[in-house]
Formats: C-alpha cells, sequence, structure tokens
C-alpha cells in the first residue's frame, strides 16, 4: 500500500561565520528565505508535486551578500516574489495535507522559530502543523559516506543524478535528499525509520 510523504527542506538568513557561532552574533536570526518541498509517493518514489516559495524576513530583510552568493537568491527575488512568513506556512502545510514532513536535519525547529520571529502575534496557523521527522540520523546511519554531508550533496556522493555540488537552493536539495532515499530502495532497504 503506499502513501504519500513530504521531503522539505529551508533556506534562511546567514553571515559569514553564523553557522559556527550557531546565530548567535548580534542580530542573527534563522529567518525563513525559501521553502522548498516535494509530495512523493513512497511505492514508487515518484514526485507527485512540487512545492517552493520565497518568504520576504522581517528582522533582517536585506539579505547579506553572504547570503545571497550563496543560494543565489537575491534582495530583488524576495522583493518581487516573497510573501509574509505565516501565508508561505499556510500553503506549505495545505500542499502537506497532513503527510510526513521529512527533512534531512532539524528544519522543523526552524519553522518553530519563525513562528515566533515572524508571524504576526495574532496569526495562528490556518491548519494544524504536520508530522515532522528528521531522517538525517537514519541516513547517515545506513550510508555512513553521508554522515558529513550537507543534504545538497547527497546525490553525488552517492552517484546518483543531481548537481555535482550543493547548491543551497531548498527544491534542490529535497531532490537530492530524495535521490539517498532511492539509493536506499535501490538496496532494498527501508527509505526512512519514523522508530
Amino acid at each position: 500500500m503506499s502513501r504519500v510523504i513530504v521531503i522539505f527542506d529551508l533556506e534562511y538568513t546567514t553571515w559569514v561565520g553564523a553557522q559556527e557561532r550557531g546565530w548567535t552574533g548580534p542580530g542573527e536570526f534563522r529567518e525563513v528565505v525559501q521553502i522548498g518541498a516535494l509530495r512523493v509517493d513512497t511505492a514508487t518514489l515518484a514526485v507527485d508535486g512540487e512545492f517552493d516559495v520565497l518568504v520576504r524576513p522581517v528582522r533582517n530583510p536585506r539579505l547579506s551578500d553572504f547570503f545571497q552568493q550563496l543560494t543565489g537568491i537575491t534582495d530583488g527575488d524576495v522583493a518581487t516574489h516573497g510573501v509574509g512568513f505565516a501565508d508561505a506556512l499556510d500553503d506549505f502545510v495545505k500542499f502537506c495535507d497532513g503527510a510526513y514532513a521529512l527533512s534531512y536535519g532539524n528544519d522543523m525547529v526552524i519553522l518553530g522559530e519563525n513562528l515566533i520571529l515572524q508571524s504576526p502575534p495574532d496569526r495562528a496557523p490556518a491548519r494544524p502543523l504536520p508530522p515532522f521527522a528528521n531522517i538525517r540520523p537514519y541516513l547517515n546511519r545506513a550510508l555512513p559516506v553521508t554522515a558529513s554531508l550537507p543534504s545538497g550533496q547527497l546525490a553525488a556522493a552517492l552517484d546518483r543524478p543531481g548537481p555535482a555540488e550543493s547548491t543551497h537552493n531548498a527544491v534542490a536539495d529535497c531532490h537530492s535528499i530524495l535521490e539517498a532515499l532511492r539509493h536506499l530502495r535501490s538496496q532494498n532497504r527501508p527509505i526512512f525509520d519514523l522508530g
């Protein structure tokens, strides 16, 4: 019996050295700038839908040069195509439609932070948040070559289709995560473990 899962990834504000500092520098907040997701049929691992939205950060409305070079997302992109976080989250939750939302890392924690950072105080999500799972620990155990890699480098490390190096694009990173799951499936291994 097949069911649907959602693989999702985030890009969020960053600066030179912010990751090493744990975003503790003055004014450093992990504000979501892009939410990318794939809806995937677990029986076939075929993509059943794609989600991509840019978000206008509120604490740091001007993106750092470092972030723009890292992701290719510019201030102009966000100004032209970005939406408020609350609207983006509502659209993402609707896209998930109750399916498990899997990330390669604790992206669900960052979504929670952004409910505080970017959502108006009187605005709750329109629908309940989906069940979340961080599949990085499982993938790193099952595929030790991935242990030190960001999501965007998984496909290349496993000789799967995808970019040769990380592009720091949320949708591309979702496709890279999916290729890791397809690699497990090709070895007749479970694609994830929620236990």
